[in-house]
């Protein structure tokens, strides 16, 4: 079959400085290897890569970063094709996906669409009143195949699993077991060059970069997180060697040189990853890599990082989320704040860059837990972190916590600035207090760092995210003039 992917625009409001984070589409590029691997042929619209800079207004309150999707009707043969997909990887982006949906039926109306990705998991109902004919639910590979040969005759579909259509919801039970069966993704079939050429992704760049995953899901089960609901907390891992096997094709294909793996739980397997790590360095790649998805902290140790760093590990994300016990047992996340602490040690000890996420607002806080909070950051900016990222809690649909905000507005508001709070000007000011905080304590006993982070910003080299981010916002800005 003839089958077009679509990756839509980002999509950010406006006046919102944070906007989205852009980065190269993953699972979109799976699906269409894994279909070509099939036998079948497999064009992607990028929506966003192919002309990222380009901003438009969308719905009065939001911005496009990417092409608009009326393109659709013109740019695009749609006729040519037996199936279209869309994949939408955030909630950000569910009434572009719906407006794009709207445009492939007034356009082509027998033209069958199936609909992916982690929000429409967990939002399927308003993707199918819309117009999807199909709703693929969680990992995507097998089912998106069922679904091709159901459209063909093949099949029927009552067989599948996790499928939601317009006669009934097949939950997901059947998870893909050797993730190394699968193709690399099929990045070919996007334009690396525009993300290249933007100087900002999730992490921190300097120049070509790729993603890697290496597993997927996550054993754990944090109440803000969606990972648990799509995943069922089933982790699984490819093998080191398919890791490695992948990172070397694309250094010889592309001349990538710097990888950011995007697991939910890299780490959850020392053994594997010390043989991720051996298995770089025995090949002699000399590459760059980086944890910028964020790695639970516990999983790691001294032996572990410094393998890591020895094969090229620069960057790490840790989120001990907040300073009170109290909230954490709240989030269900445990957090031994003694292991965190020797983790960002080591790594600043072996010039491994270093962040720590901290959530703000979460149900049930209070004063003495933001005072707990505030604590932690003063350590972490003695020590040497190199940076710190403060999000105001936004519930996410198919978080165990999301209920608790009884959230009525559009699913585009529950953004990185959830202005529909009513106590989000408190929060804003607090969180502008903590970071002050940070800020402070890091000119006294790190001046050497906030020089360089100055410097990084200005040559293009960045070291962390909030070096790039404040190249992108300014980027943003000018290009809207």
């Amino acid at each position: 079959m003839n089958i077009l992917l679509i990756n839509p625009p980002l999509v950010g409001i406006k006046n919102d400085i944070y906007g989205s984070i852009p980065f190269i589409p993953a699972g979109i590029t799976y699906i269409a290897s894994y279909l070509q691997s099939k036998g079948h042929k497999v064009d992607i619209a990028d929506l966003y890569g192919e002309d990222p800079q380009a901003i438009h207004t969308f719905n009065g309150k939001y911005l496009i970063h990417g092409l608009n999707p009326e393109v659709l009707k013109h740019d695009f043969t749609l006729r040519k094709y037996d199936v279209v997909g869309i994949s939408i990887h955030s909630v950000a982006g569910h009434s572009i996906g719906k407006r794009i949906i709207d445009i492939i039926k007034v356009e082509v109306p027998s033209l069958p669409v199936m609909v992916g990705g982690s929000h429409p998991t967990v939002a399927y109902k308003e993707f199918l009143d819309t117009g999807a004919d199909f709703v693929i639910l969680g990992e995507g590979e097998e089912t998106t195949l069922d679904v091709l040969n159901v459209i063909q005759g093949r099949k029927r579909i009552e067989e599948l699993d996790g499928i939601a259509y317009k006669g009934d919801v097949i939950p997901k039970s059947k998870f893909i077991d050797n993730l190394d069966e699968l193709p690399f993704p099929a990045v070919d079939l996007i334009k690396l060059e525009n993300y290249w050429n933007l100087f900002y992704s999730h992490g921190p760049v300097n120049g070509k970069y790729l993603f890697i995953i290496s597993s997927r899901g996550c054993p754990y089960n944090c109440s803000f997180c969606t990972t648990p609901n799509i995943w069922q907390r089933n982790w699984r891992y490819r093998s080191a060697k398919n890791v490695v096997d992948e990172i070397e094709a694309r250094v010889k294909r592309y001349n990538v040189t710097d990888f950011h793996f995007q697991d939910d739980g890299f780490a959850t397997n020392k053994k594997r990853v010390l043989e991720i790590c051996k298995e770089l360095i025995n090949r002699k790649l000399n590459i760059r890599w980086k944890l910028p998805a964020g790695v639970k902290a516990e999983t790691l140790d001294e032996e572990t990082l410094l393998w890591m760093k020895k094969s090229g590990f620069d960057y790490i994300s840790v989120s001990p989320e907040t300073g009170s016990r109290r909230v954490a047992k709240l989030m269900n996340k445990p957090v031994d704040y003694s292991h965190f602490e020797t983790v960002l040690k080591t790594c600043i000890k072996n010039n491994i860059t270093t962040q720590a996420c901290f959530i703000l607002g979460f149900p049930g806080e209070d004063e003495v837990d933001i005072r707990e909070t505030r604590d932690l950051i003063k350590l972490y900016a003695r020590l040497g972190v190199d940076e710190i990222a403060i999000y105001i809690m936004t519930p996410l649909p198919g978080a165990s916590v999301f209920k608790a905000f009884n959230y009525k507005e559009d699913y585009e508001s529950l953004s990185f600035s959830p202005v529909w709070r009513i106590d989000y000007g408190q929060l804003s000011f607090i969180r502008k207090k903590l970071y002050f905080t940070y800020f402070f304590y890091k000119i006294i006993f790190h001046p050497f760092k906030i020089i360089r982070h100055v410097k990084n910003v200005f040559s293009g080299r960045f070291e962390t995210k909030m070096e790039m981010t404040l190249y992108r916002i300014f980027k943003v800005y000018m290009n809207r003039f």
